[in-house]
């Protein structure tokens, strides 16, 4: 019996601030080896100072995540946001959960617009795992990427609130 569910959002490769963070670690890295292959002027300092600078940065990107933290023992859950590893966000009472609905959300997105060429449009989905309790708009919806997950979450919720589990992959 689990007393606490921990729901991170974040996806490594994903366009958006994790591919940033890789990017930023990727060029810290060539930064620091540069000055072993490209002749010139270039100070090891400096690229010392800038290419550790990079990876910090990119470190510290990657290493924050939104995310939900439920407390089963206590009722009550938190939205936070996580900063190398600190997270803030304030605990909020989870009233008795009567269904866990699992259903999936499909959308169309792009690859990656850059404004001048067309970019192939392709479909998504996306795995909604909605909290219910007495009132029709859910209390707590959480966004998984991966079916299994969705459904592994689901199952741990609803058996520690006692609810009702409506999974609608069709």
């Amino acid at each position: 019996m689990k007393t606490e569910y921990n729901f991170r959002s974040r996806s490594f490769f994903a366009i958006g601030p994790h591919l940033l963070g890789l990017i930023f670690i990727a060029v810290g890295f060539f930064t620091l080896v540069s000055p072993l292959f490209m002749p010139g002027d270039n100070s090891v300092n400096k690229a010392l100072l800038v290419g550790s600078c990079a990876i910090v940065f990119g470190s510290m990107v990657i290493t924050s995540y939104p995310g939900t933290f439920f407390d089963f023992k206590n009722n009550r859950f938190k939205k936070y946001y996580c900063f190398i590893g600190y997270k803030t966000g304030q605990w909020k009472t989870l009233p008795p959960l009567k269904l866990v609905k699992v259903f999936p959300y499909t959308f169309k997105g792009d690859m990656m617009a850059n404004g001048v060429n067309p970019t192939p449009t392709i479909k998504f989905t996306h795995y909604i795992v909605a909290l219910y309790s007495d009132q029709p708009k859910p209390v707590v919806a959480l966004e998984y990427e991966n079916k299994n997950s969705a459904l592994e979450g689901s199952k741990i919720i609803s058996d520690e609130m006692n609810a009702t589990l409506n999974i609608q992959l069709s």
